[in-house]
């Protein structure tokens, strides 16, 4: 039973040292990577550029372009609703959602959601280049054609305003949360 105690007690002892070894090295990598961003005394703090404000922290889509937008488009065959969604992503990434809703000319109605990539990192004040867009529910499919690719831009009044640079066409959305 001795040698038995003996026994438990160094590999005990062994797994406390070795415990507390690990601990330490991680603590050390931990201070080493705070000790390498430490400013020296008395530096002063950099200056932040005014465009840190608009540069969203999780991703390369500025913080005031993110959220949900409404628009609306009005044509002979009555009042169509946009809605756009824009969420923080990388490039390639889906970025916008779209859902369009309207009367067709038969007097029937359209649903259509669309999805697109941002294309391009936007510089912090845009305009952010969204690539096409693909279809992803079309009440009835006929009636919903992907898009092309779109230029998104934030204007001085706060509203955003999506252009077709293809073809010019431009809608302008109103923030909505």
């Amino acid at each position: 039973m001795t040698r038995r105690w003996l026994l438990i007690t160094t590999i005990t002892v062994l797994t406390v040292a070795l415990a507390f070894v690990v601990v330490q090295l991680v603590r050390g990598q931990d201070s080493g990577k705070e000790q390498a961003g430490a400013k020296p005394a008395g530096a002063k703090p950099a200056a932040s550029s005014p465009t840190d404000a608009k540069r969203n922290s999780d991703g390369p889509v500025p913080a005031g372009y993110l959220g949900t937008w409404t628009g609306s488009i009005d044509n002979p065959s009555g009042h169509s609703t946009r809605q756009l969604v824009i969420k923080q992503g990388t490039v390639s990434q889906s970025v916008l959602t779209l859902t369009a809703n309207g009367p067709l000319d038969n007097g029937g109605s359209y649903h259509c959601v669309f999805q697109a990539n941002l294309a391009s990192e936007p510089t912090p004040s845009g305009p952010v280049e969204i690539g096409p867009s693909t279809v992803t529910v079309g009440e009835p499919m006929s009636s919903c054609t992907a898009g092309k690719a779109t230029s998104l831009t934030l204007l001085p009044n706060g509203t955003l305003s999506r252009e077709i640079p293809e073809t010019g066409e431009r809608l302008t959305y109103t923030k909505t949360d």
